[in-house]
């Protein structure tokens, strides 16, 4: 098993490392996907800081949440970065935010295929998702969503 994993981690940082040297063109491809997608969202490429930006309103039963993205081959663990500026979410460790207060969305070992990265163009609905969790556990006091206990 061991070895296994060695070579699974070794490809997985390979793929990683193709993202940070293509990343011009792997960010360009992300923003296109998402912006044929989802016309809510407005996304810039920052070549300075090798990231793309995106926000934009989400209507979640007729009340407006600010969604505030980034999304970079850089970032450490997982690419994706993702809040909800308004209205704010309080942290609590019961409903999936990581200690920065971005969204936890997927479990980036067992959600995450192996030797892949999980696209932006992917995660964008799962935001809706997670709105809905979170106002069912605001009513109810418990995650209603598929999670794993970190």
């Amino acid at each position: 098993m061991g070895l296994k994993m060695n070579h699974i981690t070794v490809l997985e940082e390979s793929i990683r490392n193709k993202h940070q040297e293509n990343w011009h063109i792997f960010l360009t491809l992300q923003k296109m996907l998402v912006e044929s997608h989802f016309d809510w969202l407005s996304l810039n490429l920052n070549s300075k800081n090798k990231t793309l930006y995106g926000s934009g309103l989400l209507n979640i039963n007729g009340k407006n949440y600010t969604i505030i993205l980034m999304y970079s081959p850089f970032n450490k663990y997982r690419y994706d970065r993702i809040f909800i500026k308004d209205p704010p979410i309080k942290y609590h460790r019961d409903i999936h935010l990581y200690s920065d207060h971005s969204l936890c969305l997927y479990h980036p070992k067992v959600d995450q295929a192996l030797i892949q990265k999980i696209p932006l163009v992917k995660m964008i609905p799962w935001i809706s998702e997670w709105i809905v969790f979170y106002l069912q556990w605001k009513k109810y006091a418990v995650w209603l969503g598929k999670e794993i206990k970190h």
